[in-house]
């Protein structure tokens, strides 16, 4: 069973009119194409359709959203822009979190409704793009209910040794970074009992407006006078990778405005830059191509699952495995920029990951 959860706007003076979805996609196009026509085009509706709307809008609001001037295109008002900021801000903070939520629900529901003898998969997991993919190739090719819930790497870790789940998403940095980290998650993992599953590598970087007009090209740069920075909140991932940049850096976190300033996801940071409350921010590549944001490169890092040894035999996590090495998978992958799927599927031991000298041999948490 499938679910979505959407956001419905209503605007207008005295008696509130539901607003199309369809007019912030043509909002959008007009803002990357500069045409009406061609908005109308590339959306499938009708240049007098995407006219109507356009006039409707402004009558209600008493402001136009686009200015339309012949033969020279069309650009979005001030009204228009701030629509447009507004539904991608609400979009990118709140999507994951209704995804997660009708996740729930319809796992809830399937059990009600489907006498399955594969039960739910039940997967906490750090916020990333490709968990959504595998989630739904998983569904529609198996028919099994997943239920995919977005946490912070660590809650989904304790989460994981708590039994509230069967998968466990988080990512770490390669190479040194990801060794000094090593402490944090392996506690969290027992090497008896536990595994971990690759799901993609991807890159994480510094995201600023395009062209980069504040000059940000390291974490040192984040402490100069005026740069307002949005950070992520603690337990995430990407918090645990700045703040061992900062740490390296040799900057007390206090002297970053904005650091105290948290989203939830990738698309939340990109989004808070995009629209200009913020200067700068640390995300996944494809987030900042999505708002046209210049992206810095700041880590490498591998994207994981927790799983158990002993249910790698049942069937939910064995089609897990088939769907991660499939072609398909990796064709789903390959539109995000910065993400590889090339290790997608491979299995290995807690000691492969975090070898014992980086603090991964401790007593086992969990019988």
């Amino acid at each position: 069973m499938e679910i979505q959860l959407d956001l419905n706007w209503q605007l207008g003076q005295g008696h509130p009119e539901r607003l199309e979805s369809e007019l912030f996609a043509l909002l959008s196009t007009i803002k990357e194409r500069g045409s009406l026509q061609v908005a109308a085009r590339e959306n499938g509706v009708s240049y007098r359709h995407a006219w109507g709307l356009m006039q409707k809008w402004k009558a209600l609001l008493g402001q136009p959203l686009a200015r339309l001037e012949r033969g020279r295109g069309a650009t979005l008002t001030p009204m228009g822009e701030k629509l447009l900021w507004g539904q991608r801000r609400i979009s990118a903070r709140l999507a994951p979190e209704l995804d997660s939520l009708a996740s729930e629900l319809a796992t809830e529901l399937h059990g009600l409704v489907h006498r399955s003898p594969v039960p739910p998969l039940r997967i906490f997991a750090s916020h990333g793009l490709a968990m959504p993919l595998l989630r739904d190739l998983l569904q529609s090719r198996t028919g099994i209910c997943v239920d995919l819930q977005f946490r912070g790497s660590l809650d989904s870790l304790r989460l994981f040794g708590a039994g509230k789940c069967d998968l466990a998403g988080f990512h770490l940095p390669e190479g040194a970074l990801g060794v000094r980290l090593a402490p944090k998650f392996t506690r969290l993992l027992n090497p008896r009992t536990d595994e971990l599953i690759k799901v993609v590598r991807r890159r994480q970087g510094l995201v600023t407006a395009a062209g980069n007009p504040v000059n940000i090209g390291r974490v040192e740069d984040l402490t100069r006078a005026g740069v307002r920075f949005i950070n992520r909140q603690p337990g995430s991932g990407t918090r645990l990778l700045l703040d061992l940049l900062l740490e390296d850096a040799g900057i007390e976190p206090q002297r970053i405005q904005g650091y105290g300033n948290e989203e939830f996801t990738h698309l939340a940071v990109a989004a808070m830059v995009a629209s200009g409350a913020a200067d700068a921010g640390i995300a996944i590549e494809p987030a900042a191509r999505q708002f046209g944001l210049h992206f810095q490169p700041v880590a490498d890092e591998g994207y994981w699952l927790a799983g158990r040894r002993t249910e790698r035999g049942g069937v939910a996590q064995a089609e897990l495995l088939t769907v991660l090495r499939s072609p398909e998978f990796r064709r789903a992958v390959s539109d995000l920029q910065g993400y590889d799927a090339g290790p997608a599927g491979e299995l290995h031991s807690i000691s492969e990951v975090f070898p014992p000298q980086s603090g991964a041999a401790r007593p086992p948490r969990r019988p």
